[in-house]
């Protein structure tokens, strides 16, 4: 069946208009994980969480919508396979908790960093928040800890044993769930000159967006005049 020009034209633009929108709504609407600090470096693992053994940590969000936090755990080179437990507190005026988690240990890598996702906190922005490690199913042989700092090397938290605060921090990163036109700012502070500018940023963005806009026009004509051909 053959397709006239005038049909042609109109399907192109309404393929172009949709690839638009769909490159419109991954930049400014839809939200990714994005980094908002990481704790690092590790120098020592903490004590083993089990039986009563509690590891935690206090910090302030950066950003709202809250959405993730990466643990750097250790397995000691060996297999464990009990249930840890993670738990996030709000402990602004009074103390609530906004996420409950359960992993098995057998799941963690040694030395890397455990993603804990959970559904985005809306306001949580310049909020202070706790979470904690349990495990009281675990043993000494048969248990995993995480990876901290002797020193407090973050100033707006305290890492906590059984809920009693010790001198030094764990390694942990934290996410919130944003467009990725948010990151602009993030993705250029590390540059100086002009690969440090937002503004050279976005106008890079724009350009190789028009090339796209461009490349995917003609290549809707060169299938449309190929099948023509083809008749």
């Amino acid at each position: 069946m053959k397709i006239s020009i005038g049909k042609f034209k109109i399907i192109k633009y309404i393929t172009l208009i949709i690839f638009i929108l769909f490159q419109i709504y991954l930049i400014f609407i839809k939200k990714h994980y994005a980094l908002d600090f990481e704790i690092y470096p590790n120098a020592v693992p903490s004590p083993n969480i089990f039986w009563n053994n509690i590891i935690g940590q206090t910090f302030i969000a950066e950003r709202d919508n809250l959405a993730r936090i990466d643990l750097m755990l250790g397995t000691h080179e060996r297999i464990n396979n009990k249930d840890v437990f993670f738990e996030l507190w709000e402990i602004e005026d009074e103390r609530k908790l906004v996420v409950k988690k359960v992993f098995n240990a057998s799941t963690v890598k040694n030395n890397l960093y455990y993603p804990i996702e959970f559904k985005p906190i809306k306001k949580s922005r310049h909020k202070k928040y706790y979470f904690i490690l349990y495990s009281p199913e675990s043993t000494p042989e048969n248990s995993i800890s995480i990876w901290m700092n002797e020193k407090d090397i973050y100033r707006f938290g305290e890492c906590y044993f059984n809920h009693n605060a010790q001198r030094g921090d764990l390694n942990f990163r934290v996410y919130s769930k944003r467009p990725i036109y948010c990151e602009l700012g993030r993705v250029v502070r590390n540059y100086s000159g002009i690969l440090g500018n937002k503004l050279f940023l976005i106008l890079t963005i724009i350009f190789f967006e028009i090339i796209q806009i461009l490349f995917l026009a003609k290549l809707i004509d060169l299938v449309y005049y190929s099948l023509r051909k083809n008749e």
